[in-house]
């Protein structure tokens, strides 16, 4: 696993009831306003994560379009691309929870801290029961996505690399299978 990502980069899992909690720390070079802006409009989302329609407001919607290339894995086709999820938590330029997959069960809280000159960003993911199949893709997207979210910051625009998402995936399985037969 080192030789695809630096332990600290590394997301974490860990059971929980009702599921799983995963999370991501990151340090970006980038103030909070900066990174908030990249994880919560239309025009951040789409440079690392999905094309995005965004009512910034509790209750409000979040539908989200992955616009990776088109693979056997995740083919071009609205019910495999589209998430209809709900903005939960607005606490500008500090936390943002909404759910994600369009599963209600499934919360992503983003938490941003000053730091210096950028902000310490943690992800955490609160994955269901019913996912247990997924995690390593839920791992391995996050992880991958999360890799441009400094440069979303700056509206530059990270691309999708399905070689790159596949071997963190793999890697995840790995990571996954082994500490579940320990």
């Amino acid at each position: 696993m080192t030789d695809l990502m630096d332990r600290a980069d590394r997301g974490e899992l860990t059971e929980i009831d009702g599921g799983w909690e995963l999370s991501f720390e990151r340090r970006l070079r980038h103030s909070p306003e900066r990174v908030w802006k990249a994880l919560t409009t239309p025009e951040g989302l789409k440079c690392w994560l999905a094309e995005a329609v965004i009512d910034l407001a509790p209750g409000g919607r979040m539908n989200l379009n992955f616009r990776q290339p088109d693979h056997d894995f995740m083919p071009d086709r609205p019910e495999v691309r589209t998430q209809a999820n709900e903005v939960l938590l607005v606490q500008p330029f500090t936390r943002f929870d909404h759910t994600f997959g369009s599963n209600p069960a499934s919360v992503v809280s983003w938490r941003l801290a000053p730091d210096g000159d950028g902000t310490h960003l943690t992800l955490v993911h609160r994955v269901p029961a019913s996912w247990k199949d997924s995690r390593r893709n839920v791992l391995s997207g996050w992880h991958h996505h999360m890799e441009g979210l400094d440069d979303a910051a700056q509206g530059i625009p990270h691309p999708w690399d399905w070689e790159r998402w596949f071997a963190l995936r793999d890697a995840y399985a790995a990571q996954i299978e082994a500490r579940e037969a320990a």
